[in-house]
């Protein structure tokens, strides 16, 4: 997996830093404004202190938990010298570390601070640091347009008065940037230009962060086999200079092998981490990653109980160490597991766990960016974001309908409105036939690009009354106040026609799409939500038994 937050050294920089009770200059004036001429003795002071910060600014990267405390003394000596400068970049290391621990909002405030400290000031370094770290915050919360505008604006700020080191850390945040959005050529050419400045310096761990990268770029851009060789080069390069591979780097290179089919040579690759029986010491990054990668390596050659095994060390550490995105991907593999041991109703559950875990954890991460959007940017702008936010949490991300959060609000009160005022309501439950198979023999990607046309047909058919919401998977519920069954089946068997007779050949050569439809409406003793639902579900599976590809209602028999 690539570096979180751009390439970092796995060896702490050599530091020292001095304690201001020692510090002669304690009793300096609180301004630079007030200062007089410096002495030799002062310059020396604010000299030394500014090349401790060269130091400290690039010690995060390798052990964030090393660079704090000495960032809030450099902070009080900075302070003590009149020196603004360097007590904006001492303030900007202690944000680093903030937003590397996960406090996203303490670290974000603390950048906007010192962010428009420089602006007033036009200090181009500490605007250069603080767009760097305003796009690992942007890039934490989830909103990847924010964080390429400000990784960009941290390069563009480059100048001379930056070490080697942090040019090409803006280089690699601007690559990271860039592979989130999918411009991979883009990416590539910043990673190439980073590891360049990189040859040049004696850090050989920044030299293999940065083929790390490229190898998952190559991955993530579907070139498995460019993806090893990069991989290799990485590996040879790590054991000519004594250079740990951590987690994230080993499954880089485990996921290259799983690409190319070389399931035991991935399970090889991650024998450090599986041998590992106490994992509690090992930094955090890749290692969840790490497990799973190496549990779909023993299933695919045929070891379901070793793979159990793995899965399960991989959500226990999930759950010890809260990663969430982790987790999900790893719920998914173990519906895989259950399959592939023939245990298909677990697998099936799983399958449908998995989802619900995926939806809620998308929700709860767009609820935590606005709060913390709103939390950091109090302005009239920030407050519309943190709306945006709010709303992107209530709809499905890949499709932009109503997700189950969504429905769990407005349904139950629709239900309730109509059997008070005795109007009609009907609901169907839409299931895309054999959508597996079609993931299966064209790919995921085809997959999504399946569900987001399905559901623009869907939003179309109750454009003028009701509105359509996904389940989760290839299910999705059509909500239509005001119709009466017979009404919403002459709309839903329009809405089938469609989809079946849409152009799916522009789509993947060979392609074909259906769909099933279980329609019902409210009636005396159907009045609750889960009623309803049960109903429609149990339409639905006839409509699949009768054949799959039709609309089954209570008036269809």
């Amino acid at each position: 997996m690539p570096a979180s937050f751009g390439a970092g050294s796995s060896a702490a920089p050599k530091l020292r830093v001095l304690d201001p009770a020692n510090d002669q200059a304690q009793q300096a004036p609180s301004s630079i404004a007030d200062a007089p001429a410096r002495s030799p003795d002062a310059q020396r002071r604010v000299s030394r202190l500014a090349a401790e910060l060269d130091l400290l600014e690039v010690l995060p990267f390798s052990n964030a938990d090393a660079a704090f405390a000495p960032a809030v003394a450099a902070e009080r000596r900075a302070k003590a010298l009149g020196e603004e400068h360097l007590i904006k970049r001492a303030q900007l290391v202690q944000a680093d570390v903030l937003g590397r621990k996960g406090k996203h909002t303490a670290s974000g405030q603390l950048i906007r601070e010192v962010l428009e400290w420089a602006r007033e000031h036009d200090d181009i370094h500490v605007a250069a640091r603080g767009h760097r770290l305003l796009s690992m915050f942007f890039d934490a919360i989830g909103d990847a347009p924010s964080a390429w505008e400000h990784a960009l604006r941290a390069v563009e700020l480059l100048d001379g008065s930056m070490s080697e080191r942090l040019r090409a850390d803006h280089l690699i945040g601007l690559g990271v940037a860039l592979l989130r959005t999918g411009a991979y050529d883009a990416a590539r050419e910043r990673y190439r230009a980073a590891l360049q400045l990189a040859e040049g310096l004696d850090d050989a761990p920044l030299r293999v962060k940065i083929l790390n990268n490229l190898a998952w770029l190559e991955a993530e851009a579907g070139d498995a086999h460019q993806s090893m060789a990069i991989a290799r080069r990485m590996l040879v390069f790590a054991y000519r200079h004594n250079v740990a591979l951590d987690a994230a780097c080993l499954d880089t290179i485990a996921h290259a092998q799983l690409l190319l089919g070389r399931y035991a040579d991935a399970e090889a690759t991650l024998r450090p981490i599986l041998d590992d029986h106490d994992l509690s010491s090992r930094e955090s990054e890749g290692l969840a990653e790490a497990l799973n990668t190496a549990a779909q390596a023993q299933r695919r050659q045929g070891h379901p109980e070793r793979a159990q095994v793995t899965v399960s060390r991989c959500l226990q550490l999930c759950d010890e160490r809260g990663f969430g995105a982790i987790r999900v991907e790893a719920l998914e593999e173990q519906a895989s597991i259950y399959a592939a041991q023939r245990r298909f109703r677990k697998a099936y559950e799983q399958h449908i766990a998995f989802h619900e875990a995926d939806l809620d954890l998308r929700a709860a991460q767009r609820e935590a960016s606005a709060r913390t959007l709103q939390a950091v940017f109090e302005s009239a702008e920030a407050r519309r974001d943190g709306e945006r936010f709010r709303e992107l949490a209530l709809r499905d991300e890949l499709t932009g309908l109503r997700n189950r959060r969504l429905i769990e609000t407005d349904l139950p009160r629709l239900l309730n409105e109509a059997a008070e005022e005795d109007r009609p309501i009907s609901v169907a439950l839409v299931d895309v036939d054999r959508f597996k198979l079609i993931n299966d023999r064209h790919s995921h990607a085809v997959g999504d690009a399946v569900l987001r046309q399905v559901s623009a047909a869907l939003a179309a058919s109750t454009a003028e009354a009701g509105w359509a919401a996904r389940l989760g998977g290839d299910e999705f519920l059509l909500v239509f106040p005001g119709l009466t069954i017979a009404e919403a089946l002459v709309q839903v068997e329009e809405l089938r026609q469609a989809i079946e007779t849409h152009d799916w050949e522009s789509v993947s050569q060979g392609l074909a799409v259906t769909v099933s439809v279980g329609v019902t409406s409210q009636q005396p003793g159907r009045t609750t939500q889960s009623a309803i639902l049960g109903q429609a579900d149990r339409n639905l599976y006839a409509a699949k038994d009768a054949g799959r590809n039709r609309v089954a209602g209570d008036l269809a028999g």
